[in-house]
């Protein structure tokens, strides 16, 4: 025997195994090779496939083969495929074991559905996480605006019953009311602006401002918050650092009050001190590290991976107020800057918050004064001549309404028309004159922004070009964009300011 034949002999033989029954499914011969069967015992009696040898005789086909059949019992495991020929007065049944090939293929079959699956499922959580990002973001927006209307009504009833006669309980009563409602109104931005750094609308807005001037903005406002307290606020500034610099002045102004008044907030005497460090400046860059240390109760080793999450808190007794934001509002917007706000901290010992950033050195400007950039009550006295002014107020909420035309009748400057219905607005532009509108966005039938639109694309300039203030609920900034680009002179987001909506207004008539 050659070697060949050996092999053959060897790996073909014992994997196949040939069986000759007669037309009634007797077995004639085996070779016995891996499946025992009885000379003169019926096929069918091995295996209950086996009843199917009779479909080849009633067939005009020579053979049949059957594939992937399993033959094996109880532990034996045999996968084969099963080819059926017809000869003259007998059939030929050749067996072929092909258990490991099918076993194989089951199981990369089975890895690829499993990796199949498992995508898809990859997939769908992803869909899942995204729709409930969407869903949180449009009932943020949805909440935040539904809360500003009755805010807005509130700050300015507030600021009308200030100004009336009042005993000194009721004037505590009232700076009570206004604290309240400036800590409801930080509320609402904060929550708006977790909302917009989450789904990637924050943007920077760079421009030059005086550092210096933030400084000592800074250093008056902790001074005043500590004075009287157990608690000493200090500020530590390198001489060196540039007065201007270029970036964005509310963002990093937000960021250092956030981590000041968290660390007022665990601290209840001690010192907390802002440091300002120089750490290199080179061309037109400076690198600066701000820095935020208190004497407070410090923060657990297990907590501090937490304390950056959105509404996370400490839980201290007696310290449980506040909505847990701050933080991860100064994460957020420290990781815009591109930088990463870094904590050390020890329990019972106080905190240490700090971050570096890279910003632009304003070479050019840096003897350059920048006026003081706090809120001035405005001079109304800088409006045109002694006429009345006439005012379109286009405001559906009866609370609102009532605010402006208190607030703006009482400056004795402004005759006042109101529309409440968007669908309306139009026809009442046509038929009178107006020096300028106050547009709220929100209004039913037609939006104020759809209104200005029109407004703006009207043939006649003494229509097309009054000026337009949108007063809105809707504070994202890129809808504020939005009203702007369409056509709106300004925007006064609700809950306003009526000095900052006086300033607008004094801005657009002179």
């Amino acid at each position: 025997m050659t070697l060949l034949s050996q092999y053959k002999e060897q790996y073909i033989n014992q994997s196949i195994q040939f069986v000759v029954i007669d037309l009634d499914g007797k077995v004639l011969e085996s070779d016995q090779t891996f499946i025992t069967l009885k000379q003169g015992g019926f096929i069918y009696d091995v295996h209950p496939f086996f009843i199917s040898y009779s479909s080849i005789l009633d067939s005009t086909e020579d053979s049949m083969t059957y594939n992937c059949v399993h033959l094996g019992e109880r532990d034996m495991e045999l996968i084969t495929d099963v080819r059926i020929i017809k000869k003259d007065n007998h059939l030929l049944l050749v067996i072929y074991d092909l258990t490991e090939h099918y076993v194989s293929y089951q199981r990369i079959a089975q890895a690829r559905n499993e990796s199949i699956i498992n995508s898809e499922l990859v997939v769908l959580k992803n869909m899942e996480l995204e729709e409930r990002e969407r869903f949180k973001n449009a009932f943020i927006q949805n909440f935040s605006h539904e809360l500003r209307n009755p805010l807005t009504s509130i700050i300015s009833i507030t600021n009308l019953l200030e100004k009336t006669n009042l005993d000194n309980e009721q004037h505590q009563m009232v700076d009570f009311l206004k604290e309240s409602n400036t800590n409801l109104r930080l509320l609402l931005d904060d929550i708006l602006s977790i909302s917009m750094i989450a789904s990637g609308r924050l943007q920077l807005r760079n421009k030059v401002f005086n550092l210096l001037k933030l400084l000592e903005l800074i250093a008056f406002t902790y001074t005043s918050k500590t004075k009287g307290t157990s608690i000493t606020f200090l500020m530590d500034h390198d001489k060196k650092i540039p007065e201007f610099i270029e970036g964005d002045r509310l963002r990093l102004f937000q960021v250092l009050t956030n981590l000041l008044d968290n660390a007022i907030k665990f601290t209840e005497k001690g010192t907390i001190a802002l440091k300002v460090v120089l750490n290199q400046k080179r061309a037109n860059k400076v690198s600066l590290r701000f820095e935020v240390n208190d004497t407070g109760i410090g923060i657990p080793s297990e907590k501090m991976n937490s304390v950056f999450e959105s509404f996370t808190q400490l839980n201290e007794e007696g310290k449980k107020e506040g909505a847990g934001l701050g933080l991860s509002i100064v994460k957020g917007l420290v990781e815009l800057m591109g930088s990463e706000i870094k904590a050390e901290s020890k329990s019972g010992k106080g905190s240490s918050f700090y971050f570096d950033v890279t910003l632009t050195y304003a070479m050019n400007l840096a003897s350059k004064p920048i006026g003081n950039t706090a809120s001035k009550k405005v001079d109304i006295t800088k409006l045109k001549g002694d006429r009345k002014y006439k005012v379109l107020l286009v405001e559906d909420d009866e609370r609102t309404q009532m605010v402006l035309f208190k607030t703006l009748m009482d400056t004795n400057l402004f005759f006042i028309d109101l529309v409440n219905d968007g669908a309306m607005v139009f026809e009442t532009v046509i038929n009178n004159n107006y020096d300028i509108i106050l547009m709220d966005v929100d209004l039913p039938n037609v939006s104020g922004d759809q209104i200005t639109k029109l407004i703006r694309d009207f043939p006649f300039k003494n229509i097309k070009n009054i000026p337009i203030i949108g007063v809105t609920a809707n504070v994202f900034e890129d809808n504020i964009d939005n009203y702007l680009k369409i056509g709106m002179n300004a925007v006064v987001p609700k809950p306003f300011d009526f000095n900052e909506l006086l300033k607008a207004i004094v801005k657009l008539l002179k």
